[in-house]
């Protein structure tokens, strides 16, 4: 469910996460008193215990996204209770250290862009793993932070996350691995989006010069008012962003690139036919060459 027992932390003299939790609890509270809710239904109607939902309102609780999005529901609050945990929910997350990977989990809507490479959540472990033997020789050793950051991958079944990829075809016909592995890579990915909450976009290989080319970057939609945009870092954790000018600047970027991305179909062909021709022939199968 994503819920998390909050600390009272603060590292200098601001808000800190029990004062941001308190005060998603005490709107939880004050709107259930308001429609005559009772405790025990209110919580039979989110799929908590009551206990729980006691201490969501005592701000003792994160209750995830899902939990948020049911409360606001019921409650009637028209989004206005679900941005408020999403406004909670990231200011405690980046108050501390955090990577691509512990961001993830309650994100509403994952978008990104790799002109370069696939990110780490739609890799293999076998591309992944050979992706790092290049890299190492040519960076410092990686600290246990950015060891963890590459090992959330994705796992589409059960999830609620909704993943938009669009990638330049060229990550994807870069011989970074044998060949097998890439094969192997390729089709994983397409087996990906065939998920109903998984989309992939490709942008060919002779498209010219578009937006984007610097870099690759995500936006993390949390609820419909909040969004945080993703920078990697070829060298370990990368950089977050909520300004409302930059989170707009990188959202619009992205519409254009999918703009100049093929269809999510015609993608799916694409990807198929870039597998197909790394299938070995019966000759090479049996001869090894």
């Amino acid at each position: 469910m994503g819920k998390r027992a909050i600390r009272a932390v603060d590292g200098g003299g601001g808000v800190g996460p029990l004062d941001r939790w308190e005060g998603f609890g005490a709107r939880v509270w004050t709107a259930r008193r308001q429609h005559s809710v009772p405790l025990d239904y209110l919580a039979a109607q989110v799929y908590v215990t009551s206990e729980m939902l006691q201490e969501i309102e005592s701000g003792a609780l994160d209750p995830g996204r899902r939990v948020a999005q049911d409360l606001d529901r019921v409650l009637n609050c028209g989004g206005q209770l679900w941005d408020v945990w999403a406004s909670a929910h990231l200011a405690t997350l980046l108050q501390g250290r955090v990577t691509i990977t512990d961001v993830l989990p309650e994100a509403l809507q994952v978008r990104a862009y790799a002109p370069l490479v696939l990110p780490d959540p739609y890799l293999t472990d076998s591309y992944a793993a050979a992706l790092h033997r290049l890299e190492a020789p040519m960076n410092l050793p990686l600290s246990t932070d950015a060891l963890v950051e590459t090992s959330g991958r994705l796992h589409p079944t059960g999830s609620t996350t909704s993943h938009c990829l669009v990638v330049d075809e060229t990550a994807l016909i870069r011989h970074l691995a044998p060949a097998e592995t890439l094969r192997a890579q390729l089709l994983h990915l397409h087996h990906l989006a065939q998920h109903d909450h998984v989309t992939v976009h490709l942008i060919p290989a002779t498209t010219g010069p578009h937006p984007g080319l610097r870099g690759a970057f995500w936006t993390l939609c949390y609820s419909p008012a909040r969004t945080l945009v993703y920078t990697p870092h070829p060298c370990g954790t990368g950089h977050f962003h909520r300004e409302s000018a930059t989170v707009k600047a990188y959202t619009d970027l992205y519409s254009t690139l999918q703009g100049v991305a093929l269809p999510a179909e015609d993608s799916l062909h694409r990807i198929a036919e870039l597998a197909a021709r790394l299938t070995p022939s019966p000759r090479q199968a049996l001869t090894g060459h």
